[in-house]
């Protein structure tokens, strides 16, 4: 009676695509501060920029100064246009009593946080209902952009100045909106990144990129270069790279005769003495499938 022999499928090298963390409060987008204005809100968007690769960021805290009280903050999707007389359209997400902090900034920890993938906006109001004109500070708008780095743009907005929330009408009874103003305060957020795999490749900046095709073009060659392979399986090169940051190589020389003093390229050469020895030992994980 035959046997019949089962075929083993090679093992499996799984490249996540994205991290398995946040990046926690690491980032701080500080506006500028002319001390234009107080009342008792602000209503503006932010968009999440699609600068880095990222699988979204994450507000925690929005940092705001005045004679504060009883704090409220709430999020609509996209935008606050056409839906700040609405309270239907938002969430809130920040409701606390808060001592006054005139001169310095004082955070509203928002639960649950504001998530934002690539490309994604999230219209914001702040308020306080503070009896009067100095619930929180605000600024005149100086420009299209309140504030902008790396991973979020924050735009100007409208100011209320009724201390019910959404409450259209001020309290001399004229509209309770004012048009061109900006948020003055802080946001503390942090960032989930992507890992590097096939399907993000274009997401990562032009150095890392660069830097994969080098190594995997880095060779070993034998005394009096008779023979030349790869220093390790392209597999396994591509499953190291999965665990590099996106900013590991910027900054790396991109010049052909600089590339001797580049990171990636001692890390080549270095594998290259370690591993002579086991080309029987990579040879057998050749069949080695990335997913």
């Amino acid at each position: 009676m035959s046997m019949e022999t089962k075929k083993i499928p090679p093992p499996v090298l799984k490249l996540l695509s994205s991290a398995d963390y946040t990046v926690p409060g690491e980032y701080m987008a500080d506006t500028r501060d002319y001390e234009d204005h107080t009342f008792s809100g602000i209503i503006f968007n932010i968009v999440a920029r699609k600068h880095l690769p990222v699988k979204y960021v994450e507000i925690m805290a929005i940092w705001v100064r005045g004679r504060l009280g009883r704090m409220q903050v709430f999020i609509t999707k996209d935008s606050y246009r056409d839906k700040y007389t609405n309270p239907s359209e938002w969430t809130r997400i920040h409701h606390d009593d808060h001592d006054p902090s005139v001169s310095t900034l004082s955070p509203l920890k928002l639960s649950p946080s504001i998530k934002l993938a690539p490309g994604e906006a999230v219209g914001v109001y702040v308020h306080s209902s503070s009896i009067g004109d100095q619930g929180i500070v605000y600024n005149n708008q100086h420009g299209n952009e309140t504030h902008s780095d790396d991973f979020l743009k924050i735009l100007p907005g409208m100011a209320h100045t009724s201390s019910q929330a959404f409450n259209p009408i001020a309290p001399w009874g004229h509209t309770s909106w004012r048009r061109r103003r900006e948020f003055v305060g802080r946001l503390s957020y942090g960032a989930k990144f992507l890992l590097w795999n096939n399907k993000n490749h274009d997401l990562f900046p032009e150095a890392f990129r660069q830097a994969i095709a080098s190594a995997l073009s880095v060779n070993n060659s034998s005394k009096g270069g008779k023979t030349s392979y790869p220093v390790l399986p392209c597999s396994v090169i591509k499953y190291i790279f999965n665990f590099c940051p996106w900013h590991w190589f910027e900054g790396a020389p991109k010049e052909t005769e600089d590339k001797k003093h580049s990171k990636l390229y001692r890390l080549g050469r270095g594998l290259a003495r370690k591993l002579s020895g086991f080309r029987d030992d990579l040879d057998r994980h050749k069949g080695c499938i990335l997913s």
